[in-house]
């Protein structure tokens, strides 16, 4: 599995996994989702990495992929602090 992105405490991470094409969300280093996606998000987190682009939050809003991350690592920072 290839690691896309990860949070700044490395809680929630984002990994994909080729064999399968699937995007992985972990919390604590526990699997909670697997969704099927193209290697998009992947590729762009690389470019991002290797200094070709900036990260901009504008540049992949749309994908549901990033969506569903998002709202997955706001949602147990709400339940973690009791929001």
């Amino acid at each position: 599995m290839y690691l896309v992105t990860e949070g700044k405490r490395k809680e929630n991470q984002l990994g994909y996994a080729p064999k399968t094409h699937e995007y992985v969300y972990l919390h604590h280093g526990k699997e909670v989702w697997r969704e099927k996606g193209d290697e998009a998000l992947l590729n762009y987190f690389n470019e991002v990495r290797a200094g070709i682009r900036v990260f901009e939050d504008k540049d992949i809003e749309a994908n549901p992929i990033w969506k569903r991350y998002s709202e997955s690592c706001f949602e147990f920072e709400r339940k973690e602090r009791g929001w």
